[in-house]
Order: C-alpha cells, then sequence, then structure tokens
C-alpha cells in the first residue's frame, strides 16, 4: 500500500522542529515535545517514506513480552510512502516509541479472529503535511500570504526553489535503511522531488547525494 494522497505537500520531520523553533523560539528538545504531541492527537497529518511489520515469534497462549518481541522476529512486510493516520488512531497498534525519524508501534495479535500477529510496525522517514504544519506554527511569509508560504531567499536574494532542509532528512533515512547505489540514491532523489512539485537539476542532485553519503560515511565512523 502506497499514498500518494492528491497533491498534499509534505516535508521532513527535522525541517519541521527547525520551523517550530523559530516560531515558538524554544530549545530543539521543546520543539520535538510539541511535534510529538500534535503528531499522536491528530493535529498533523503524518507519512513514513518506510513502514516495515516485523511479527513476534513465541509459542506461549499469553501475548510476548517485549523482549520478546525484539529479538525474536520473523518475515512480515515492508511498505514504502506509508500514510500513518490509521496506525496513529488505532487501538490496535499503540505507539511504543517516537523519535526523531521513527515511530515504533505495538500490533496486537490477542484477537486471533483479526488475523493479526503481534509484532512491531517501524515507520522511518517520518514526514509531515505541510499545510497542516504551517496552520499552527505559521511563517511571517504564510501569514502574509494567508496560505502557501513563499519561497525563502538565499543569501543572494533569489528565492530557493527547492526544500533543500527535507531533501537532506530523506535521503539519511533513505541511505540507512536502503544501503543503495548513489545512482539509486539520485533517482530516489529525483523522485522525492516530483513528489514536491519541481525536480532540480542533475548536478544539484548529484551534489545533495555526494554530501549525504559522506556525512553517512562519518556517523557510521563515529566522527558526527
Amino acid at each position: 500500500m502506497s499514498g500518494g494522497q492528491g497533491n498534499r505537500e509534505w516535508t521532513s520531520y527535522a525541517a519541521v522542529v527547525q520551523q517550530i523553533r523559530v516560531h515558538v523560539e524554544c530549545s530543539e528538545e521543546d520543539a520535538k515535545r510539541d511535534l510529538h504531541s500534535r503528531i499522536l492527537d491528530g493535529a498533523i497529518e503524518a507519512r513514513a517514506r518506510r513502514v516495515e511489520f516485523k511479527p513476534a515469534l513465541h509459542d506461549s497462549p499469553l501475548p510476548p513480552s517485549p523482549d520478546v518481541i525484539m529479538n525474536s522476529e520473523g518475515p512480515g512486510w515492508l511498505r514504502f510512502v506509508e500514510p500513518l493516520k490509521d496506525y496513529l488512531t488505532s487501538y490496535k497498534t499503540p505507539v511504543h516509541e517516537l523519535t526523531d525519524d521513527h515511530i515504533v508501534f505495538w500490533a496486537d495479535g490477542q484477537k486471533r479472529a483479526t488475523g493479526r500477529p503481534t509484532g512491531r510496525i517501524i515507520a522511518t522517514g517520518i514526514e509531515l503535511s505541510r499545510a497542516d504544519v504551517l496552520r499552527l506554527w505559521p511563517t511571517q511569509e504564510s501569514e502574509v500570504a494567508g496560505s502557501k508560504p513563499e519561497a525563502a531567499s538565499d543569501k543572494g536574494g533569489r528565492p530557493t526553489q527547492h526544500d533543500w532542509i527535507g531533501a537532506a532528512g530523506f535521503l539519511a533515512g533513505y541511505i540507512a535503511y536502503n544501503d543503495p547505489s548513489t545512482a539509486q540514491a539520485g533517482k530516489a532523489l529525483a523522485d522525492w522531488f516530483g513528489e514536491q512539485g519541481k525536480i532540480p537539476d542533475e548536478r544539484a542532485l548529484r551534489r545533495a547525494v555526494s554530501k549525504a553519503f559522506a556525512t553517512y560515511e562519518k556517523f557510521k565512523a563515529g566522527k558526527t
């Protein structure tokens, strides 16, 4: 299952945290805390670039402990660009953990009639509805325009056309969870920008991919 959800625009978790910090003038931790509460209460529509289900393997008729679920998992399913509304509003999938770029749900398998085994659902690459974000934490531009914000300006005064902050967040998750080649990452980034409405030129895409891989290698080496 995948969710394009029409022409809705999406922005990355990291970009939203930064926007909250600017709007509210708060710390990063306070911004994350505010954002998490808004996601969980349904005030912001969310989706994940990747959603994976890992069923727990156990023989007991009783519900398994978290340790069993985490340490004994069977093959499950994998979906991409998945809306999270149903997961967030379903009592069968309570949120166990919500961090910078993932949400972990417990899947309830006590009701055998549903056919849903117990396990965990891991949603990564969290993206949020830009319209909902602007409604809650408007930028100066969006307050003036009354709807969609105008493009921000770079140092030369020229309006920026692409969400490079959001792209960096997408690439970070894509590289970490897919182990792609640079060509595959470049194509995925182009597809991501295509969903936002406009794809940058090939040289800009290559620069972004190269920077993302360099950052990821430093992270793996423990240098960040």
